[in-house]
């Protein structure tokens, strides 16, 4: 769930055969994909016009690139005629770059074929928009069920987070496009921590070659203990832990490097000081200790820069060791906010 942003501004398992549901064929769910309704076929993923204006990263500074530990490669303010088009918030590139992925709050999937110049992010191509379907191939109705916030691919499963009703849906996913719905995943305990309007806003696919993957979600809102709900839901059954709270942000997506490393978004929002941002990265080794996860801070700024109600995250790494950070920003439909799609690179 985005904040509105003023113009100014214990072990359980996974069911179902790991996933499917009722049927116990775990293998089956890397085979054809025809078992359930939800096959959509290529023509109801309407093409999407968007228009891709390039933004400064500091208005105020046109010659600042480094801010804490990132320096800015590139940012686009995405538009689009269609009404559909807006509340992007989980987000995925392709290990090349030419492909991206999204979802929204009112239950769509996005695609499209970013296009670089040189190593710069410079427009997107071929947007698709298609529904998310549920068990029944049917589109989802309804903002409860609508409520999309994390995405992660993994293999040829997407997943995909919802709060309100708190679940993690997986698709099928081929050819960067989001197919059929096979099944949802058991998410425990986890589920008990979280308030309607504050669910799983952070799903990240573990590093490793795992079948099925393993994932990390994370909820947006701390528990009474300050520390913001999370678990690691795998094959063998769901460890929850916890990520240390710090004021005034609320975590809206993670995403793991190949060493391992978790990279946290956040945002604050207030009447006062506006729209915040700030990034943080928890090494892997420290992701087994004992108590809250904390980690260091990348970045941290408010809305002197471009930025807006930033809810996803994608990381691309590059055969020579490049770390490419990609936020997209949750326009909650409002003409007072803005799609941004910002990239960065991580400065070691």
């Amino acid at each position: 769930m985005g904040e509105r942003v003023p113009e100014k501004a214990g072990r359980q398992f996974w069911r179902a055969g790991f996933f499917f549901v009722g049927l116990g064929l775990a293998a089956a769910f890397y085979g054809g994909f025809t078992l359930f309704a939800g096959n959509m076929p290529e023509e109801e993923a309407a093409a999407l016009s968007v228009t891709a204006s390039p933004v400064l990263w500091n208005p105020d500074d046109w010659e600042e690139k480094q801010t804490g530990k990132l320096r800015f490669i590139a940012g686009l303010e995405l538009s689009s005629d269609n009404p559909d088009f807006g509340g992007l918030s989980g987000l995925w590139i392709s290990p090349d770059g030419a492909a991206l992925l999204a979802v929204t709050d009112q239950g769509n999937w996005l695609s499209a074929r970013p296009v670089h110049t040189g190593i710069a992010l410079s427009a997107l191509e071929a947007a698709r928009l298609a529904p998310l379907r549920g068990p029944d191939g049917q589109a989802l109705e309804g903002k409860a069920m609508q409520d999309a916030e994390g995405l992660a691919l993994g293999g040829t499963l997407a997943c995909v987070s919802f709060e309100r009703v708190h679940r993690i849906s997986c698709y099928t996913h081929e050819e960067g496009a989001i197919g059929p719905y096979a099944a949802n995943i058991d998410i425990g305990t986890l589920k008990e921590t979280l308030p309607l309007n504050g669910g799983l806003e952070a799903l990240a696919i573990l590093p490793g070659k795992e079948t099925p993957p393993a994932l990390l979600a994370i909820g947006e809102k701390a528990g009474d203990d300050g520390t913001m709900p999370a678990a690691f839901l795998s094959a063998a059954g769901v460890k929850t832990t916890a990520i240390g709270e710090k004021e005034p942000f609320s975590i809206t997506d993670a995403a793991f490097t190949a060493k391992g490393d978790l990279i946290l978004l956040e945002r604050r929002y207030s009447p006062l000081s506006g729209v915040g941002l700030r990034l943080r990265r928890i090494k892997a080794g420290a992701l087994n200790e004992e108590g809250p996860l904390a980690g260091e801070e990348l970045l941290n700024v408010g809305q002197s820069y471009t930025i807006d109600n930033m809810e996803g995250l994608a990381i691309r790494e590059t055969a020579e060791g490049r770390l490419f950070l990609y936020l997209i920003s949750d326009d909650n439909f409002s003409a007072a906010q803005h799609t941004l799609l910002l990239q960065f690179e991580l400065i070691e």
